[in-house]
């Protein structure tokens, strides 16, 4: 048996996307260890729940500042200290670079899970070099690197962040709890449902636009939109949103609590993402039985075969999206064609309990 810490950034993700990782481990007779900065009071039980200890450690997840986060390596050492774990798992940018700096100093065997390359990997500049080279000096201490899709492997060999090939395990994303989003009955009607942050990165905007168009074709459609408002550069206004709602082009649930619930309630999902890792909401939304709307776009072109359990459009180009917006709407046959296909392929392919299989492997445990 081995002492596991799982490391991230946002606490509320170990429970959201992490949980069959986790029951994994604990299944495999580990000792599992969580932490991330403690913004949520409910994960404690939460972890107790799965049988995993919670170690809260808190950092600001948001920004990448490499002369204060020094501060944040030391702790991380004194963190690992404290848990003398024998094996350490990290997960999003900064404990992927400062947990595989601490691991290293500390001696400790250490893995990191690319779950998407945000913006700072996305544009070119000083920054994208300075990030590139910090988590190049992580990497070469991580025996092993997850990667979602074959764009961002690429990428981060191609710079020379990851240099030794025979680390790179890939993965069918984080996989999708089949037990814990089951097949739903479609609803009659052609119901729209996008469940996002408020970015426009996330193709808020061009959703809207969309549905503009759509309701204009089929003025009975149903185009709803759900997600937390994001106050940074790159977030979508509020009054923006509001406007859609007032001009009756979308229904606005605000921050969905019950994704569950939300996605038995629509016909078709829609993610015009302008990238991802690979988008947990659309592999919950195959495996309800829902057709798929998404983009040509790294980590989102991986969920759809297209033509199969949904269409692919291209990236930022509202009419495409309408239009297949629009051919979905016409045919509750195609809806549920697609949708029960969709079921198939999130058994096939992105079953979380084969992705912790795969990982649990990779890393002998």
């Amino acid at each position: 048996m081995s002492r596991v810490l799982l490391l991230g950034s946002y606490a509320p993700s170990l429970v959201l996307f992490r949980a069959p990782l986790l029951k994994a481990l604990v299944q495999a007779g580990h000792e599992v260890v969580a932490s991330a900065p403690d913004e949520d009071s409910s994960i404690a039980g939460a972890m107790d729940r799965l049988g995993v200890r919670w170690a809260p450690i808190d950092f600001d997840r948001n920004k990448v500042q490499p002369l204060k986060d020094l501060q944040l390596v030391r702790r991380l050492r004194s963190h690992l200290r404290d848990i003398q774990p024998d094996r350490l798992i990290t997960y999003t940018i900064k404990p992927n670079i400062y947990g595989g700096w601490a691991a290293s100093s500390e001696d400790i065997p250490s893995a990191a899970m690319i779950t998407g390359l945000g913006t700072m990997f996305m544009n070119s500049g000083v920054r994208k070099r300075i990030a590139e080279r910090m988590l190049r000096k992580a990497v070469r201490h991580h025996d092993r690197v997850f990667f979602q899709n074959g764009d961002d492997r690429d990428d981060l060999v191609n710079a020379g962040v990851v240099e030794d090939a025979s680390k790179i395990v890939m993965t069918a994303g984080s996989g999708v709890d089949l037990e814990t989003y089951p097949i739903h009955p479609l609803p009659e009607a052609p119901v729209f449902l996008m469940l996002a942050r408020l970015l426009v990165a996330k193709g808020v905007r061009e959703y809207i636009e969309a549905a503009s168009i759509l309701k204009r074709r089929c003025p009975d459609a149903v185009v709803r939109l759900g997600g937390m408002e994001d106050p940074g550069s790159g977030g979508v206004p509020m009054s923006e949103i509001q406007q859609a709602v007032d001009d009756g082009i979308i229904e606005y649930l605000g921050h969905v609590e019950d994704v569950q619930a939300a996605l038995a309630r629509c016909s078709v999902y829609v993610l015009p993402s302008w990238h991802e890792g690979t988008p947990r909401s659309v592999l919950e939304a195959m495996s309800t039985g829902r057709a798929v709307i998404t983009t040509d776009a790294r980590g989102c072109r991986e969920t759809v075969d297209h033509e199969e359990n949904g269409l692919i459009v291209p990236l930022r180009d509202p009419k495409s999206l309408a239009d297949a917006m629009s051919r979905l709407a016409s045919s509750s046959e195609l809806r549920s064609e697609m949708g029960n296909k969709g079921r198939s392929l999130a058994e096939s392919r992105f079953d979380a309990r084969q992705v912790a299989a795969v990982m649990l492997d990779a890393l002998s445990l």
